[in-house]
């Protein structure tokens, strides 16, 4: 008994663990420090927040930061477009992440190897090489300043069906066997049993997806120049290159806080589920 408990601490806990914890913990510490920074700091008043030595927490609390963002900017409309975007690219990313893998990983046809090649090497390809077609190409269709725009260059993702495909090759091809022998069609399979047994890593990927879209700047940054279309990211890039308004950082702040509560949000209510996903995906194949 005195072996099994020898090099431990109080309550079965190794040394090394407890290194690891603490590690952990200032890591954690130091990522959150700028957004509990950016938190507190939209509740402060303007000559409070450049106050030097700087406090955390507000000495006197208000809102005025968050009606002036909110005022001096559409920031509602800035949130739809960026729903709408983000929303739409994560819908069809999935969609067309899960039927290709489903081919990839459980479809026999000539050339298949070489396919998914193809779609792992389109993952070395940096979206800025591939700027300028793209731009011109939208811009020719006369999809500049809208939703067509800012969504159709990102509709497939070759990460989500990389990712998927090797989760697809965890589950037994029995199941698939006897599925056909007791009539499914490949359609059938892929949506009433393949798909619920996937959905930890479906919605990991949706996770992935919706937080790349909602920080694309660059993109609709260069695709869109009206007030009426622009996203979130552009909208607070916008706020802080006001004169009027650009040494006031608590709105600065406010503004930031509102553009990052949707994700902040979202990964909230999906942390088990993103956890989950992750975990589960293997490394087949």
């Amino acid at each position: 008994m005195a072996a099994t408990t020898r090099g431990r601490l109080p309550g079965g806990l190794k040394p090394v663990d407890l290194f690891f914890h603490v590690f952990l913990l200032l890591v954690g510490a130091l990522v959150a420090a700028p957004i509990l920074i950016a938190f507190f700091s939209s509740f402060k008043v303007p000559k409070e927040v450049i106050t030097y030595p700087p406090s955390l927490l507000p000495g006197t609390w208000t809102l005025e930061n968050y009606i002036v963002a909110w005022e001096s900017n559409p920031f509602g409309r800035f949130l739809l477009n960026s729903t709408i975007q983000s929303g739409l690219i994560t819908l069809f990313q999935v969609i067309f992440s899960i039927l290709a893998a489903y081919a990839f990983a459980v479809l026999v046809f000539p050339g298949r190897n070489l396919l998914f090649y193809v779609v792992l090497g389109s993952l070395m390809i940096p979206f800025e090489l591939v700027f300028i077609p793209n731009f011109q190409t939208i811009s020719r269709l006369g999809w500049a300043n809208t939703y067509a725009g800012l969504t159709v260059p990102f509709l497939a993702s070759a990460f989500g069906v990389f990712m998927l495909r090797q989760f697809f090759l965890t589950i037994p091809k029995d199941l698939h066997d006897a599925a056909h022998m007791d009539g499914a069609t490949n359609w059938r399979y892929l949506w009433q049993i393949l798909v619920p047994l996937s959905k930890g890593s479906i919605g990991a990927f949706a996770i992935f997806a919706f937080l790349s879209a909602w920080n694309q700047y660059l993109w609709p940054l260069i695709i869109t120049d009206e007030v009426e279309m622009r996203t979130v990211q552009i909208g607070i890039r916008f706020f802080m290159a006001d004169q009027e308004r650009g040494a006031d950082w608590g709105a600065v702040m406010a503004g930031s806080i509102i553009i990052m509560a949707p994700t902040l949000v979202a990964f909230l209510v999906a942390q088990k589920q993103l956890v989950k996903g992750i975990a589960m995906t293997g490394l087949k194949g």
